[in-house]
């Protein structure tokens, strides 16, 4: 029984050598595959303008065009499509010459069946295997292209025109903003609009490593550098070369890998964990941070020189809360996006819930609001979504319960209502201490007897700005 796929892969077969050519189509038909035929290399050409074909093996000694004439025209007219060439024993150094102008493979005469079959299924495997990329490239592309950040707000508008102006330049670009506010998708829209779209993105997170497992993770290990180095690896600069590398949440790094990361800026050298030979790399650097480095810089947890190496364009992303006039364009796209959720039965948000969605303060700001959107999209059960699963908002809580923060709900499951509690307790707690101590964290966290980033992931959760309490 004939494979579908295969019938629906065409070969085009180009000889001057009648029995040739009957026997190859014999043979690619027997396997499955809709196959033509061309008596030389103009007959050939004449057949491609008119039909689309997937393969063209073809002779490279014919009277009235060579297959390397041929194959010449082919990379000036379809440059993608894939050529095996067939030659005599005496003309392999030919067929090399082939392969080097552009030719996928080649066979010999007389050829062995199964030699030609495996060649065939190699070269159309390789070409299927570069649509699938250029297709991603192009998804990709069309995902980070300017149009897809969706806004209206004058404030976003700006950080367009910034992207625009820094995208095609070798800068270091430090994008700041509060956590979920889309720094990872700037970041990309840099990279994929730019010059260097067609060399690798590499993102990496500075805060879910420790020194040492961050320090190997960007620059790389020689083989024993450490207990389990058992190979040499590559790091992220290095994977990243000609390309660019998105550092997240880089006010996490520790002072070690402070120092060498500024190396690599000014230097564009390193050395691998456990290694000595320099390696230079060619990456661009877009860098993002929920915090305020230079706060940092001041309390002495940042290098000054560091940051001002980063800090060459700064892109300040607003929270959602101040750009409200984007969440019903976000809503509408979220909505195409996830609509596969339910099957694409959900289809519409009725006003008065984007009416809702436009009065509350998002501190999860987009992130949470894409969320949302999923959930709703989810238990809707028509095709509108009608309400929304909105959280209380604190100032109409406090009115019920006499307690600001807890829900006056008092039939609430106990763990429910306990976890309130405790989570009103810590954010008053919290806030004082950053009255008190006017947002000095270090003085905090020896206070509190915990490390600094326990202060800043908590203040995070409960979208406490430290910055406000700063004098």
């Amino acid at each position: 029984m004939t494979d579908p796929a295969l019938a629906a892969t065409t070969i085009l077969i180009v000889d001057d050598d009648r029995a040739f050519r009957v026997a190859t189509r014999t043979l690619l038909e027997d396997e499955g595959y809709s196959v033509m035929l061309a008596t030389n290399g103009e007959e050939a050409l004449a057949v491609l303008r008119v039909t689309p074909v997937d393969l063209v093996i073809t002779d490279m000694m014919m009277e009235k065009m060579t297959g390397l004439v041929l194959l010449s025209r082919l990379r000036e007219k379809l440059p993608e499509m894939p050529v095996i060439m067939v030659t005599g024993f005496g003309s392999i150094q030919t067929a090399v010459e082939a392969m080097r102008l552009g030719a996928a493979d080649y066979v010999t005469k007389p050829h062995n069946t199964e030699e030609l079959l495996i060649k065939i299924r190699k070269t159309l495997h390789a070409r299927e295997r570069d649509r699938e990329l250029h297709q991603l490239r192009q998804e990709l592309q069309s995902t980070y292209s300017y149009a897809n950040i969706i806004t209206r707000s004058p404030r976003m508008r700006d950080v367009l025109t910034q992207i625009r102006q820094v995208v095609d330049t070798d800068v270091t670009i430090l994008v700041q903003g509060e956590s979920g506010t889309g720094k990872e998708l700037v970041a990309r829209a840099l990279h994929f609009n730019s010059m260097r779209k067609e060399a690798p993105f590499i993102a990496t997170s500075c805060s879910a490593l420790n020194e040492t497992l961050l320090e190997s993770e960007l620059f790389g290990y020689e083989k024993g550098a450490f207990t389990g180095a058992t190979a040499q690896r590559r790091g992220r600069f290095e994977e990243a070369h000609t390309g660019t590398l998105f550092l997240d949440e880089i006010g996490d790094i520790s002072p070690g890998v402070q120092k060498k990361l500024l190396r690599v800026l000014q230097e564009k050298t390193f050395e691998r964990v456990g290694g000595s030979t320099p390696i230079t790399v060619e990456t661009r650097v877009v860098v993002a941070t929920n915090r305020n480095l230079e706060v940092m810089v001041r309390e002495g947890d940042f290098r000054e020189d560091l940051f001002y190496r980063l800090n060459v364009f700064p892109i300040t992303l607003p929270p959602l809360r101040e750009r409200l006039e984007d969440v019903p364009l976000l809503v509408e796209s979220f909505l195409q996006k996830h609509g596969g959720l339910a099957g694409g039965r959900v289809r519409y948000v009725a006003p008065e819930a984007v009416s809702a969605m436009m009065q509350h303060p998002w501190k999860g700001n987009i992130r949470e609001l894409e969320n949302l959107v999923k959930r709703a999209i989810i238990t809707c059960a028509g095709d509108t979504i009608v309400t929304v699963d909105l959280p209380e908002v604190q100032g109409r809580e406090e009115e019920q319960s006499g307690v600001p923060g807890v829900p006056g709900d008092w039939t609430a499951p106990y763990k429910e209502y306990l976890g309130a509690v405790l989570r009103n307790a810590e954010e008053r707690y919290l806030v004082r201490m950053l009255r008190q101590h006017h947002g000095n964290i270090n003085q905090i966290a020896r206070l509190m007897e915990v490390d600094r980033k326990t202060v800043y992931r908590k203040m995070a959760d409960l979208g406490i700005v430290p910055g406000t309490y700063r004098e």
